[in-house]
C-alpha cells in the first residue's frame, strides 16, 4: 500500500534533547531536528541558521582559477571579443547571467551564446565554435558546460581561439586542453567543497575577478543552485539562503516580473517556489525553443521588457504543461498494453512527441508505473528516434544500456537519466537489453526509503512548529525537509481535486487540511480504511491574509477492510464501471444485468469461480450459506459486496392461511396448467414466486401431483407440517441469509464473511 519503506531517523533521548535545547535556547521540537542534522553546538547552530558571506571558501582554491582570472582580465584589458557559452536550463541561464554581469561591471562587452537544445545540443558544438572563431571571438568562457568537450575545445585552442572552462558536471577521463579548467572536483585540485552548481562555479569566478563576492548576483547563484538539485550544504547553503532573502526583499526586475506573472508574492518565495514556479518557467524556454531570452530577462533593468518576456515565458510554460499532459496521457495508455504490462521496463516511441518534454514525460511514467522508462520521439521520416530515459534507484539506466550503445547514434547519461538517439529499427534490441538488465537488477526491488523525522501527535500540528521547521530551510539535497508520521483518529471530507481529479484533499482531527498531490486515486481507499497512518510535511496556507497550518501528504499506510461495502438499495449501472471481476450467484440476474449495463471488468457465475480470484465483487445474493462459503473460499481479500436482490425475489414466505388459499384454489381447479400460475397469484393476492413456493412445498409433501404441466390435488393426503418440506426450509434459510447480508453493519458482515474464508485472519 505504501510507496516507500518508512525508516524512523535516529532519535535522541530526552536528556540529550533537553540539554541541547537549553544550550541553543530553542524548543525541544527544533532541538530534535537539529540533533538529527549533527548540529550540537552554538557555533554549528549559528552557522546553519544565519548565513554569513564570510563562510564562503577562497575562490582561488579552485583548480586553475588563477589562470582563468588572468586570461579573462587580459581579454578585457585588450578589448578582445569574449563569448560566454552557456546552457539552456536554469543553471546554465543563471551562470551565463552572472558571468555577463560580472564582465560588464569590469568594462567588457561580451556576447552570450545559449545553444539550441535541438540544433546544437548540450555543451561545446564544433560547428558553433568554428562560427564563433570565424566571427572574431578570441576567448570563449564556458559556464555550466565544457568539461566533457575535449575534442571541440582542443581543436579550437589549436586554431587560436582560447577557451576557459567553468563547469561542475561529471569529469570524463579526457579533460580539455583549455587555458583553464575551473571545476570543484578537478582531479588535480583540492577545493574543500565539490558540489557547486554551474551557477555556483560562475559565482566563484566572479568573486575571484572582482576581489569580493558579487552580492548583487547571489540571487542568480541561488536560483541555479536550487534548481540544479545540488547539495544544499556548506557554501551552497549560504548562497541559497542569501539569494532567497534577496529575492524576498528586493527582487531584480526580471525575477519580480516572473513572480508577478505567476501570482506569487516575493516575500513568500522559498526553495519550493524556485522548484515549481521560477525554474519550470525558465526551463520552458530551452524545452520549447530558444532559451536566449532567459538571459535577457534575468539581466534587464527595464520593467516593460521584463514584463513582456515574463508574459511570453508564462505562455510558453502553459504550452509546455499542455504538451506534457497530452504526451504523458498517450504514453501511459501505451504502457497499459498487455505486452508493456508484462514488461519490467518501458520503451515508448511515437511520432509527433515534442523532444523538449520527453524527459519530463518519462519521469511521470516512472512515477505512475514504477518502471524504468525511455520516451522516444520518432522523426517524421520514421527512420530515427530521439528521447530521454528516467529510472528508479534499483536500476542503473546508463549501465543497463551501455552494452547496446553501439546501436545508438548518440548516448549519454547516468544512473537515473539518459539521453538516446537511435535508428528506429534498433529500438526492439535496445528494449530487449533493458529487459535483460532488469532480470538481474530488478530481481528484488526494495521500496525507496522515506526518512521519518519523528512521530507526531495531533497536538504537535501547529503553525509555531511549522515556523520552527522553516529555520532549517532551504531544503534540498543534503538537507531534506523533515517528514513526520501521524496516526489521525479521524479522516473526513475526502475529495479528489484538480482538473483531472489526480490530487487529494481531506481533513484530519481538529479539521486540519491535508493536501496530497498525485494521490487522487487514494480517495476511495482512505474513505474505506479502518485505520490510517500518514507521512506528512508541515506547510502553511495563506488565504485572504489568514494563515493556517496544512499538511502535505508524502505517503500513507492503511488498515484496509477485508470487506468493502458497496451495498445500495438500487442499481443504476455506475457500480459496474470499475475494473473488477463481477460474480453472480444467479445466472438469470447475470444475464439481465449484462443486457442492462456495461461492465468495466469480466462477469462470472459463482460456479465458474474455481480458482483463487482477486479484485472481486459479489453482486447478488447466494441461495444459501453453503453456496456463499464455496465462493468465499476462492476469493482473495479484500472483496467488495453488493448483495443485491430484486424486491420480487425477497417476498416473505406465505402464511399458513395463504398456503391454504393456494391449496383451496387447486382443489377447485383440478388438472390446473402450471403455465397459468399468475392467475392463481392474482386470485389469492400473492406473488408468482410465493405461489411457486407453495406448489413446490405441496408437491414435496404429497399434497398435489404434477403430471407434465398439470397440477392436481391429492385426495385425503396425510397431514404433514409445511416446515418439513425442503423447499420451505431452503426459502427460510435464503430469506434469513439475505436479511443478514443486506442489513448487517459492515464490521459484523466482515466477521461473518471471514468465517467462510478458509484463509481468513480477522485481525489482519
Amino acid at each position: 500500500m505504501t510507496q516507500y519503506q518508512w525508516q524512523l531517523v535516529a532519535q535522541p533521548d530526552s536528556a540529550t534533547v533537553q540539554q541541547l535545547s537549553q544550550t541553543l535556547e530553542v524548543p525541544a521540537f527544533l532541538g530534535t531536528l537539529l540533533w538529527q542534522r549533527g548540529i550540537k553546538s552554538q557555533s554549528d547552530y549559528e552557522a546553519f541558521v544565519h548565513p554569513d558571506i564570510s563562510r564562503l571558501h577562497d575562490p582561488f582554491a579552485l583548480h586553475d582559477m588563477d589562470k582563468a582570472v588572468a586570461r579573462i582580465l587580459k581579454a578585457i584589458k585588450h578589448n578582445e571579443k569574449i563569448t560566454i557559452y552557456g546552457d539552456y536550463d536554469v543553471d546554465g541561464l543563471t551562470s551565463s547571467a552572472i558571468m555577463l554581469e560580472t564582465l560588464q561591471s569590469l568594462g567588457a562587452d561580451p556576447d552570450v551564446f545559449i545553444p539550441d537544445r535541438f540544433a546544437d545540443g548540450y555543451g561545446p558544438n564544433a560547428e558553433v565554435y568554428a562560427y564563433l572563431q570565424k566571427t572574431g571571438t578570441q576567448l570563449v568562457i564556458t559556464v555550466d558546460n565544457g568539461v566533457a568537450g575535449a575534442s571541440v575545445i582542443d581543436t579550437a585552442q589549436a586554431a587560436g581561439m582560447d577557451v576557459v572552462v567553468t563547469d561542475h558536471h561529471e569529469l570524463p577521463k579526457q579533460l580539455p586542453k583549455a587555458v583553464a579548467v575551473v571545476h570543484p572536483r578537478h582531479p588535480d585540485g583540492h577545493y574543500p567543497f565539490g558540489d557547486l552548481s554551474g551557477a555556483g562555479v560562475a559565482f566563484k569566478v566572479a568573486t575571484a575577478l572582482l576581489g569580493e563576492p558579487p552580492l548583487e548576483s547571489i540571487d542568480l547563484a541561488a536560483l541555479g543552485t536550487i534548481a540544479d538539485l545540488v547539495s544544499l550544504t556548506d557554501e551552497n547553503r549560504v548562497i541559497a539562503q542569501l539569494g532567497l532573502k534577496m529575492i524576498q526583499t528586493q527582487p531584480r526586475v526580471g525575477i519580480a516580473a516572473i513572480l508577478k506573472e505567476a501570482g506569487v508574492a516575493p516575500e513568500t518565495v522559498n526553495e519550493t517556489t524556485v522548484g515549481f514556479v521560477i525554474g519550470p518557467r525558465l526551463n520552458a524556454l530551452g524545452r520549447m525553443g530558444d532559451a536566449n531570452p532567459g538571459v535577457t530577462l534575468l539581466t534587464t533593468f527595464e520593467e516593460d521588457v521584463a514584463a513582456d518576456l515574463a508574459q511570453q515565458i508564462g505562455k510558453l510554460n502553459q504550452e509546455r504543461q499542455g504538451l506534457v499532459s497530452k504526451i504523458a496521457a498517450e504514453a501511459l495508455a501505451m504502457a497499459q498494453t498487455p505486452q508493456n504490462q508484462a514488461a519490467k521496463t518501458l520503451l515508448l516511441a511515437k511520432k509527433g512527441w515534442h523532444e523538449g518534454v520527453v524527459g519530463i514525460v518519462a519521469s511521470k511514467v516512472v512515477e505512475a508505473t514504477g518502471k524504468p522508462t525511455l520516451i522516444m520521439n520518432i522523426e517524421d521520416d520514421g527512420t530515427t528516434a530521439k528521447g530521454s530515459g528516467r529510472s528508479i534507484e534499483a536500476y542503473h539506466l546508463f549501465k543497463a544500456l551501455e552494452p547496446v550503445k553501439d546501436k545508438a547514434v548518440a548516448f549519454g547519461g547516468h544512473h537515473m537519466a539518459v539521453g538516446l538517439t537511435a535508428k528506429t529499427e534498433e529500438l526492439p534490441a535496445i528494449h530487449a537489453q533493458m529487459e535483460a538488465a532488469a532480470a538481474t537488477m530488478l530481481k528484488t526491488v526494495p521500496k525507496p526509503t522515506l526518512a521519518i523525522a519523528a512521530r507526531l501527535e495531533i497536538d504537535d500540528l501547529t503553525l509555531a512548529h511549522y515556523e520552527l521547521i522553516r529555520q532549517l530551510a532551504p531544503f534540498g539535497q543534503g538537507n531534506p525537509e523533515p517528514t513526520f508520521s501521524l496516526r489521525p483518529q479521524v479522516i473526513q471530507n475526502v475529495k479528489q481535486i484538480g482538473k483531472e481529479n489526480n490530487h487529494l484533499r481531506f481533513q484530519v482531527d481538529n479539521g486540519i487540511n491535508v493536501i496530497g498531490f498525485g494521490f487522487g486515486e487514494a480517495a476511495a481507499t482512505l474513505v474505506d480504511a479502518q485505520a490510517v497512518k500518514l507521512a506528512v510535511r508541515l506547510d502553511q496556507n495563506t488565504w485572504q491574509g489568514n494563515k493556517s497550518l496544512q499538511l502535505m501528504l508524502k505517503d500513507y499506510e492503511v488498515k484496509q477492510p477485508q470487506v468493502i461495502d458497496w451495498r445500495m438499495p438500487s442499481v443504476d449501472g455506475s457500480q459496474f464501471k470499475s475494473s473488477h471481476t463481477y460474480v453472480f450467484f444467479d445466472a438469470k440476474v447475470k444475464q439481465q444485468f449484462e443486457r442492462q449495463f456495461s461492465f468495466g471488468g469480466p462477469t462470472l457465475t459463482a460456479e465458474q469461480v474455481t480458482t483463487p480470484l482477486a479484485n472481486a465483487v459479489l453482486v447478488d445474493l447466494p441461495e444459501n450459506r453453503a453456496q456463499l462459503r464455496t465462493v468465499m473460499q476462492q476469493i482473495q481479500l479484500p472483496v467488495a459486496v453488493m448483495f443485491y436482490g430484486a424486491p420480487s425475489h425477497l417476498v416473505a414466505i406465505p402464511t399458513r392461511v395463504e398456503f391454504g388459499a393456494v391449496l383451496h384454489f387447486l382443489k377447485a381447479h383440478p388438472g390446473f396448467d402450471k403455465h397459468h400460475i399468475p392467475a392463481i397469484a392474482k386470485a389469492v393476492h400473492l406473488t408468482v414466486h410465493q405461489v411457486i413456493l407453495a406448489i413446490q412445498v405441496f408437491f414435496e409433501l404429497d399434497f398435489v401431483t404434477i403430471d407434465g404441466a398439470f397440477i392436481s390435488p391429492v385426495t385425503a393426503p396425510a397431514k404433514k407440517p409445511l416446515q418439513t418440506a425442503k423447499a420451505y426450509a431452503a426459502r427460510e434459510e435464503f430469506l434469513t441469509l439475505a436479511q443478514q447480508l443486506q442489513t448487517m453493519p459492515r464490521v459484523q458482515l466482515e466477521a461473518m464473511l471471514l468465517t467462510e474464508h478458509t484463509d481468513s485472519e480477522v485481525g489482519s
